[in-house]
């Protein structure tokens, strides 16, 4: 009788680890794996391990603003940059230093936008410098994905440091004082001016470059 009783108690506890097992399982990958925090971290794990199909698969690198830096980025010589290299040091390039580690601090979501406030390590050639910049994810067909303009002008101070942006506002001055450049840009600046405004610290930049 005492042993049917301990096979009894034995068979219930079975039943509820399972049960907690398929909660579990059914949690990770019916409600995590579509969350803006898994979005998240697999897109900082994929841009550190070099991962460009992954990092692709949850970046939308698509907007006017970014074309524009693309443009700029052609007629100041640097070619056609991935504008993910400027959002995660040390992906794809090492110019601004090299990801160590990544934290993400805190995660908000409104409607179909997400903000998240991560902290980057980074070896740059100055010596480790901390970034707390706030990535910023929206739902693309229904998918949770890092909007890479929005990421990257609303923190462009914590993805640009200091000194490269003097050293780049110094050679947009030069390159604006040609009239043919002028001609190419001054449409450009006119056409995305509005979303500029959304994010002060590319303004200012760019005031500072003297395109605003």
């Amino acid at each position: 009788m005492r042993r049917r009783e301990q096979a009894r108690v034995l068979g219930i506890l079975v039943v509820l680890v399972l049960l907690a097992a398929i909660g579990v399982g059914g949690w990770y990958f019916f409600i995590y794996m579509k969350s803006p925090q898994y979005a998240l971290n697999q897109f900082l794990d994929a841009a550190k391990a070099g991962d460009t199909e992954r990092v692709d698969r949850y970046a939308d690198a698509t907007g006017p603003i970014l074309g524009f830096i693309g443009m700029a980025s052609m007629a100041m010589g640097g070619g056609g940059m991935d504008p993910i290299t400027l959002i995660f040091p040390g992906y794809k390039s090492a110019e601004f230093g090299q990801t160590q580690s990544y934290e993400v601090k805190s995660l908000s979501v409104e409607g179909e936008t997400a903000r998240a406030q991560v902290t980057l390590k980074v070896a740059a050639p100055s010596g480790e410098v901390t970034m707390n910049p706030t990535y910023v994810l929206r739902k693309v067909e229904g998918q949770w994905k890092v909007a890479v303009e929005p990421t990257l002008a609303g923190s462009f101070n914590e993805f640009v440091p200091n000194a490269v942006r003097q050293q780049m506002i110094r050679r947009i001055r030069q390159l604006a004082g040609n009239p043919m450049v002028q001609s190419m840009v001054a449409p450009q600046i006119n056409s995305i001016r509005s979303e500029i405004e959304k994010y002060p610290q590319l303004r200012d930049f760019l005031k500072s470059a003297g395109l605003l």
